[in-house]
């Protein structure tokens, strides 16, 4: 059961924007304080020691918000 929640966790917090929603950060914080996972923290860290992913990353969500733009202006 835990490892499910956890792959679902990390899969949701892949969507672009979804980190700064309300309820994720309230998930976050309850599985702090349940269970001592903070998945935010832990994506930090991995970024630390992936900075040219960190960045691949974010130009494939620039990328797809531009997209997003084109195909919803029409």
């Amino acid at each position: 059961m835990f490892k499910i929640l956890t792959i679902l966790f990390k899969v949701v917090l892949m969507i672009p924007y979804v980190k700064n929603h309300p309820k994720i950060l309230q998930i976050d914080k309850y599985l702090e304080e349940k269970i001592g996972l903070d998945i935010i923290k832990q994506e930090l860290k991995w970024f630390e020691k992936h900075p040219l992913l960190e960045e691949r990353i974010k130009s494939l969500e620039e990328d797809l918000d531009d997209l997003y733009k084109k195909v919803n202006s029409k």
